[in-house]
């Protein structure tokens, strides 16, 4: 009994032994430093915004004494003054800047996944010059800088009247161009054209493959391309301080905040709390959307 024991501990240890080699210890040991090193941030900033200034002061490290729930003074004392032709001076609050973040990231998300999505699948799966010039253009453009082609691309807003309008961004931001243009790529190239031969014996149109078929089966790609599309427009306040200055985000508000002149609300804790607002949000739908990102696409079910 005692040897049959040793053998199978042996063999645990031997596995073990074979798993765990001092290169997966090395990569162990820095996988660890970089979780620390993302959430302990994170972690310090959630707690400063619970701080008033003077514990701040002389407790930068330590827990909230007493907690302070500061998002209450942020909401009512934080606004953004702006001045517009026609309308005058108006005040713009920290609820009014939310609304204006959903509607630029929601619109803009889906505007430009469904884009990409729709142009990968067309060069994907339709074998055409307009195809190879297509996607020789996404490569193109991703090689090239882009740092002047901004004022270029403000004065032809301008040109058009989609400047200083949120719909206007979310023709803007329609296009084609950017790494997920490859990923949607990929992946439809590698589903079968089984799916969409079957559908044509039985006359389906493009559309009806495209929309009926070929989306369903490249949904948990597009909700993840879709959530990263929205992170990136959620905290994104450049573009919307550029094309719609009337319509301020968020994210914007953060970035104003870092300029007040109040000295109340330029404390560090007070700019946490701001911080706080703009990641809370994104972090509840992460938690909400986790299960269905991060399952796997799995293709198959073709009958014989």
């Amino acid at each position: 009994m005692k040897s049959f024991f040793k053998k199978i501990f042996s063999r645990k240890s031997d596995r073990l032994a074979r798993r765990f080699s001092p290169f997966t210890a090395i990569l162990l040991v820095f996988l660890v430093v970089y979780a620390v090193s993302l959430i302990a941030p994170l972690l310090w900033a959630f707690l400063t915004a619970s701080k008033l200034n003077d514990d701040f002061r002389s407790n930068i490290l330590g827990l909230p004494d007493p907690f302070a729930w500061n998002y209450t003074y942020v909401f009512e004392r934080f606004y953004i003054v702006l001045t517009k032709p026609g309308v005058g001076t108006y005040r713009v609050t920290v609820l009014r800047m939310f609304f204006y973040t959903v509607l630029y990231a929601l619109g803009c998300t889906l505007t430009n996944s469904i884009t990409l999505c729709a142009t990968a699948y067309c060069c994907a799966k339709f074998k055409r010059k307009l195809s190879d010039v297509l996607y020789t253009t996404v490569l193109i453009t991703m090689i090239l800088p882009v740092v002047g082609s901004m004022p270029a691309e403000v004065q032809m807003a301008k040109t058009l009247g989609i400047y200083d309008h949120i719909w206007g961004l979310w023709i803007m931001k329609a296009n084609f161009t950017g790494m997920y243009f490859l990923v949607f790529h990929a992946g439809f190239r590698g589903i079968p054209t089984t799916y969409s031969e079957a559908a044509k014996i039985d006359g389906a149109n493009n559309f009806y493959i495209f929309v009926k078929i070929m989306l369903p089966l490249v949904k948990t790609l597009f909700f993840t391309v879709c959530l990263v599309n929205f992170i990136a427009f959620w905290n994104d306040y450049q573009v919307p301080l550029l094309y719609m200055p009337s319509y301020p985000t968020i994210a914007r508000g953060v970035y104003e905040m870092a300029s007040t002149s109040d000295n109340e609300l330029a404390t560090i804790p007070m700019r946490m709390t701001s911080t706080m607002l703009v990641f809370l949000p994104i972090f509840a739908v992460f938690l909400v959307f986790h299960k269905r990102l991060m399952g796997e696409l799995t293709l198959g079910g073709i009958k014989g």
